[in-house]
């Protein structure tokens, strides 16, 4: 993840709104030969997301990714040399993704705690919706050569959040922003997988709302505890 001189991730590389599922063109527009090569790139990307989001790494091949994108193994392997290679592709694209989500939360002007709210269910929508952003999270699972710091990067905009509450007076004095930090993406990170494994996502937003239900007590300062129906409302 793309990091700047403070270690907070950057959001400035991501792509900004991209369409649902449509994966960022590798080349720039140009001669037809070049726009192919771009629209070659996509469909694969595409059909390799759906087997790899069905069927993990270890249940696809480069194969039956070519035969899903109805492209030829040589035009695959021409964009995607490795299985490896597609692989750390599509974690790309899914880190690029989940970049510009959290980017369009923190340039808000809500206080911190409503923004923290709504990160959750901005990246709650993204894994449902976003079939690049559901392979791209397995994979990032399942592949013994994902980079972890994509994970340590939602742990730092999370402690950014708690110590930017604590500033606007709304945090609990008991409530240690790095720890806290850590437990709320290993929340997150376990609401989203019970959801998917239980209910196919479809009751992902709902159990947000539940999690940050049962935490915001102990996250707000008590005579704060007045804004906690805004601030667990927060979108």
């Amino acid at each position: 993840m793309p990091r700047d001189s403070v270690g907070a991730p950057t959001v400035e590389s991501a792509a900004a709104a991209a369409d649902a599922n449509e994966p960022a063109a590798a080349f720039p527009a140009g001669r037809p030969a070049q726009q192919r090569a771009i629209r070659t790139r996509q469909q694969i990307l595409l059909a390799a997301a759906q087997l790899f989001a069905d069927n993990g790494i270890h249940g696809t091949a480069l194969a039956e990714a070519a035969a899903s994108a109805e492209v030829t193994k040589g035009a695959l392997t021409f964009h995607f040399p490795t299985k490896d290679a597609l692989v750390q592709a599509l974690i790309t694209e899914q880190e690029q993704r989940t970049l510009a989500t959290i980017g369009a939360v923190l340039h808000t002007d809500a206080p911190a705690l409503e923004q923290l709210v709504a990160l959750t269910h901005a990246l709650g929508r993204l894994f449902t919706e976003d079939l690049i952003v559901q392979a791209g999270l397995r994979l990032t699972g399942e592949y013994e050569r994902a980079d972890p710091e994509a994970y340590r990067g939602w742990i730092t905009v999370f402690e950014s959040l708690f110590r930017r509450a604590a500033a606007e007076g709304e945090l609990s004095t008991r409530l240690n922003p790095t720890a806290h930090a850590r437990f709320l993406v290993s929340a997150v990170a376990g609401v989203y997988l019970l959801s998917m494994v239980l209910a196919g996502r479809a009751d992902l937003e709902v159990r947000l709302d539940q999690m940050w239900e049962l935490l915001l007590p102990g996250i707000v300062r008590a005579d704060r505890h007045d804004r906690i129906p805004v601030i667990r409302t927060a979108r």
